[in-house]
């Protein structure tokens, strides 16, 4: 993964974003960090809006705020990893997509906070569209999180569909540019009283998928899914839990009723969220 892209609001959950993937990328060996903030201006209305002298003030501001981040974080960075700064007034999912198609191997980071009980903090309202609309993998960053060496990285696995959806080369990326372990776990709860054949035939198929990375596999039960990761990721001290964002009804409940909203309130690890891909296994 060659390009961090940090979408900013100048929050302090922002700076705390900012500040994690700046030390993760020594450990990813990334070429450059992208520091990205959006103005986007209000839609016109009927009232007269004095447009191109506030628009402005805004970049100039947004300049600013994005050469102190800079600032903020060029120590922590490696020496050979540029550091450049982006703002405009495109919509923030518009300006994130144009930078990805610049750079090579893009992915995306964002902080959140659990106070909010929205868990909208960074960026607004802003967070669940970017989760939902941009293509590339998004890191969340909780407030409380601070960067330690990622040793490990907890992949959770359902068991639906696997040779079809798992993002398997964007996981493989993450794993090799990190040199990391890749745990893969299943959380269930009572298997035994809904067992279904077809599980058999997923497991067969995770194993196809990853034997060659020479991951672990973890299966535990608990009736709470979300807790259940937490405690394992806990347990075996991870850097990082994935989460693949199946689109069935996924995105609806992102920080409503969703697994990954608890993750997110509950937890000071960071979460990988990527999109499903379609992908058969050869057999």
């Amino acid at each position: 993964m060659k390009t961090i892209i940090i979408a900013t609001d100048f929050s302090a959950s922002a700076l705390n974003a900012a500040r994690y993937a700046a030390s993760l990328s020594k450990q990813l060996h990334a070429k450059q960090i992208l520091l990205y903030h959006s103005y986007e201006l209000p839609v016109a209305t009927e009232i007269p809006f004095p447009e191109n002298r506030d628009a402005h003030i805004l970049h100039e501001k947004s300049i600013t705020s994005l050469n102190n981040v800079k600032t903020a974080i060029s120590d922590l960075c490696a020496e050979d990893t540029a550091i450049e700064i982006f703002t405009d007034d495109s919509p923030i999912i518009m300006g994130l997509e144009q930078l990805s198609k610049q750079y090579p191997d893009p992915f995306v980071v964002i902080g959140i906070t659990g106070k909010s009980r929205g868990l909208t903090a960074l960026i607004g309202s802003n967070t669940i569209s970017i989760v939902k609309s941009v293509s590339m993998p998004i890191l969340v960053i909780p407030n409380e999180s601070s960067y330690t060496t990622i040793k490990n990285m907890v992949l959770s696995c359902d068991l639906k569909e696997v040779n079809e959806t798992s993002p398997v080369n964007t996981i493989k990326s993450f794993m090799h540019a990190l040199n990391t372990r890749l745990l893969l776990l299943n959380v269930d709860h009572n298997e035994s009283a809904h067992f279904n054949p077809d599980r058999i035939i997923e497991q067969y198929n995770l194993h196809k998928l990853w034997d060659n990375e020479t991951p672990e596999y973890h299966y535990t039960d608990n009736p709470d899914v979300a807790l259940g990761i937490m405690e394992f990721a806990k347990q075996y001290a991870s850097g990082i839990v994935i989460i693949v964002a199946k689109t069935y009804g996924f995105f609806e409940g992102l920080f409503h009723k969703s697994m990954t909203r608890k993750l997110a309130l509950n937890t000071q690890l960071p979460l990988l969220i990527l999109k499903e891909v379609h992908q058969k296994v050869h057999q």
